[in-house]
């Protein structure tokens, strides 16, 4: 994922495994179809964010493509990714409570 945003979450190595972890238990709520990513799309990744720090993601596309929808949804959402597994990501946004 790309550091060059300015206001990028930073997280620890032990962070990023303890969200990943955590992440394995939590179901996708939020598709990237064959026309990638959409305004609706960030839309209800944004408002999941409201009541959740730790949304997973699932890709329709290859890991090339899904790697570029990847960095796009950081930028959109303000959140980062910590971790992707197959054709799902997880996305965390938010203070990591506990690491």
């Amino acid at each position: 994922m790309d550091e060059t945003t300015e206001n990028k979450i930073a997280l620890t190595g032990a962070e990023q495994k303890k969200l990943r972890g955590m992440a394995q238990l939590i179901e996708a709520k939020v598709n990237v179809g064959r026309n990638g990513v959409t305004p609706e799309t960030i839309k209800t990744l944004l408002t999941l964010f409201k009541k959740e720090d730790l949304v997973k993601v699932r890709f329709h596309e290859g890991r090339a493509v899904m790697k570029a929808q990847i960095v796009e949804l950081e930028t959109a959402s303000g959140s980062v990714c910590v971790g992707h597994v197959g054709r799902t990501a997880s996305f965390f946004s938010g203070v990591p409570a506990d690491a």
